[in-house]
């Protein structure tokens, strides 16, 4: 028994052995293409948060402030170590632990899944919600390559622990250990696709709970007689999260001399929200025509989602309200029983 799963950890090996000895440069330069964007993107994004922070410290004048200024120390200690990792990768140097989806990048190759694939395009298709077009095809190919790579070590190491511990007599212990090794790698592999699941359904809940009060400041101030440019940019950096965040990123661009149309395009793209698509395309549409129109159409915009909230709270509140039901038949159950069984032991029927 022991020869044969050593034979089979042996052949998993080779396997293995196989896919990192003859993947070619093209896969070192996938990942360290995907690490590189990872890390421009984390530059961006601790940018973007740093300058809010500094922007906020002045306007409140609490420049002495220790908790902003512990918090500004953070931001900045990670933008430190995110330029560090773009410059070693900017270099062609992947790290140590990028040499596990090089095996899933050339199985992959091996299969021939390209952008066709049901499964690549159905990740490609998350991914492209809080990533750019391209940075988001390398970075759905990056987490399935790094998911195969995984769960092919994790047999390699699985297997091999089972004959190692089986030739020592350790019974069902070397099971446990052996399925223990590949669990452990399967999960490792997992995290990054689960994250992606997660970092999607957060952001699109947080948007969808933020977009009402962005369109009541942006109506606000336009009513008021403020540019449109300089009201997004009012309203970007006095608020905190998700969508605050890629309004803050097309300021970015647009500083960067990006085409106001391909920012804001880009930024309809990323929240992926029907309202956030309409505001977007009515100020690229409007960038000539004054606020004369434009104002009009953020007060309807204001009162459709201010008004697909409250449906969107009623909505929540019966689902809430079906979710207690089971709970809430078994506490008067439990109530029942506590009445009823006292009393019945009273008039002796047990």
């Amino acid at each position: 028994m022991e020869v044969i799963i050593i034979l089979i950890a042996t052949v998993l090996f080779i396997i293995y052995a196989f896919l990192i000895m003859t993947a070619g440069e093209n896969i070192t330069e996938a990942i360290v293409t995907c690490r590189r964007e990872t890390a421009e993107e984390n530059i961006k994004m601790t940018t973007i948060s740093l300058n809010k922070l500094v922007a906020l410290m002045k306007r409140r004048d609490e420049l002495k402030d220790k908790k902003m200024i512990k918090k500004g120390k953070k931001l900045k200690a990670t933008l430190d170590e995110n330029q560090k990792a773009l410059a070693r990768y900017e270099k062609g140097k992947p790290g140590l632990g990028d040499l596990i989806p090089v095996a899933g990048y050339r199985f992959i190759q091996l299969m021939k899944w390209d952008g066709t694939n049901n499964f690549v395009k159905k990740l490609n298709s998350q991914c492209v919600q809080f990533k750019e077009k391209k940075e988001a095809m390398n970075y759905a190919y990056f987490v399935l390559a790094n998911l195969i790579g995984s769960l092919v070590l994790g047999a390699v190491v699985g297997i091999a622990l089972l004959g190692v511990f089986l030739s020592l007599h350790w019974g069902i212990k070397s099971v446990i250990f052996a399925l223990g090794a590949f669990i452990l790698f399967g999960i490792i592999g997992y995290l990054p696709l689960d994250n992606l699941n997660s970092i999607i359904n957060n952001r699109k809940e947080e948007i969808e709970n933020q977009f009402p009060q962005v369109a009541s400041e942006l109506t606000l101030l336009t009513v008021a007689g403020m540019e449109v440019s300089q009201a997004w940019k009012l309203v970007a950096e006095n608020g905190d999260g998700v969508l605050y965040d890629e309004m803050s990123r097309v300021l970015l661009d647009l500083n960067n001399n990006v085409p106001p149309a391909e920012a804001y395009s880009k930024f309809m793209v990323k929240c992926n929200n029907n309202y956030a698509n309409k505001l977007a395309t009515a100020i690229i549409q409007n960038m000539s025509k004054g606020n004369a129109e434009i104002v009009n159409l953020f007060r309807r915009l204001n009162d459709e989602c201010w008004m697909e909230r409250k449906h969107n709270s009623k909505r929540m509140g019966e689902k809430i309200q079906s979710k207690l039901l089971v709970p809430t038949l078994l506490m008067f159950g439990g109530i029942l029983l506590l009445v009823i069984v006292p009393v019945l032991t009273g008039f002796n029927f047990f």
